[in-house]
C-alpha cells in the first residue's frame, strides 16, 4: 500500500474509533462506523480489522471498558452504575468482560488505585539518566496505540530483529481522553549507529528526575493507574509535574509471561514545588 493512501486509510479508521470513544455505550452497527469511515460497509469490516488487528466488536468491548476502569479509578461509583454506563446490562457481565480484560474484578481494581495514594512507599523518585529512543510516532486517538507498535514490531521484524527480546519504551504527553494536545511516541532502546534505526524517527528523551510505580497486569491498566498517580499520589508528594513527557517502560513481553506478571514502569517527570 502506497504511503499517502495508507495514511489515509489510517485517518477514516481513527474516525471510526473516535466516534466510538465519544459515545461507547451506543449502539453502533457495521453499517453505521462504515458510514463515518466512507468505505463500503461489504468490505469495511475486512478493512477495519486488516488496519487495526481486532474486530470492530473487538474496539468496542475495549473502549467500553477502558472509559469503565477511568471511572472506577477517578470516583468511588458503585460497579453496577458503572456497568450500566458502559453499555452492558448487568454488574456480573460487566465483572466477567472486566476482569478478561485487566484480569482484576472491578472491586479488586477500585482497591488497587485506592492504595497506590494510600501506600505513598510504592511510588519511588529517581533520577534517571537521558536516553536516545527509536520508532513511529503514533498519529490518531490513544486507543488505537497497541496498533502503532504492531507496524514498530513489523519493521523491526522485517529488519531481522526479535520484537520479544527488544527494550520497549513509549513516552507521551497531554491528555489522551481530550485527543486535543495528545501525543505518543512508541519507540525502541538501540545502540549507537544500529542499522535497525534507519528509518525510524529518533527523539532524545532528557533525563532528570521521575516519580515510578511498577504497575503489574495487563496494558489496559496503564492509562487509568496514571490517572491515580496524577490524581492521587503527586497532590500530596511535595512536587510538580515537569514539562518533559511521561515514560511507559515494558518490562517484560505478553507472550512470555502470565498476564498478572506483566511489569510496566509508569514514570511522571517531577520537578520540587518552590517554596
Amino acid at each position: 500500500m502506497k504511503a499517502a493512501t495508507e495514511q489515509n486509510y489510517r485517518r477514516r479508521i481513527a474516525r471510526v474509533i473516535e466516534a466510538i470513544m465519544i459515545d461507547p455505550a451506543a449502539p453502533h452497527s457495521v453499517e453505521s462506523l462504515a458510514a463515518v469511515a466512507h468505505f463500503s460497509p461489504f468490505h469495511f469490516h475486512r478493512l477495519y480489522r486488516a488496519m487495526t488487528g481486532e474486530s470492530v466488536a473487538a474496539t468496542i468491548r475495549r473502549v467500553r471498558l477502558a472509559q469503565a476502569a477511568n471511572q472506577l479509578a477517578a470516583s468511588p461509583a458503585s460497579v453496577t452504575e458503572t456497568a450500566l454506563e458502559a453499555g452492558y446490562d448487568s454488574s456480573q457481565s460487566f465483572a466477567r468482560a472486566f476482569r478478561g480484560m485487566t484480569g482484576l474484578t472491578p472491586t479488586a481494581f477500585q482497591l488497587q488505585q485506592q492504595a497506590i495514594t494510600a501506600n505513598l512507599p510504592t511510588v519511588t523518585v529517581d533520577d534517571r539518566p537521558p536516553a536516545t529512543l527509536f520508532g513511529l510516532r503514533h498519529e490518531g486517538p490513544a486507543q488505537t496505540i497497541p496498533h502503532t507498535y504492531r507496524r514498530l514490531a513489523q519493521r523491526l521484524g522485517d529488519s531481522g530483529r526479535a520484537w520479544h527480546e527488544m527494550t520497549r519504551i513509549g513516552i507521551g504527553s497531554g491528555d489522551p481522553e481530550q485527543g486535543q494536545g495528545f501525543w505518543y511516541f512508541a519507540a525502541v532502546m538501540l545502540p549507537p549507529g544500529d542499522v535497525v534505526a534507519e528509518g525510524l524517527e529518533r527523539r532524545d528523551l532528557p533525563g532528570g528526575l521521575y516519580a515510578c510505580y511498577r504497575l503489574m497486569g495487563s496494558y489496559s491498566l496503564i492509562s487509568p493507574t496514571f490517572q491515580t498517580l496524577f490524581g492521587g499520589w503527586l497532590p500530596q508528594s511535595g512536587y510538580e509535574p515537569d514539562d518533559r513527557p511521561i515514560i511507559e517502560l515494558y518490562l517484560n513481553h505478553p507472550a512470555k509471561v502470565m498476564e498478572h506478571e506483566i511489569a510496566t514502569d509508569l514514570l511522571i517527570p517531577l520537578r520540587r514545588i518552590a517554596a
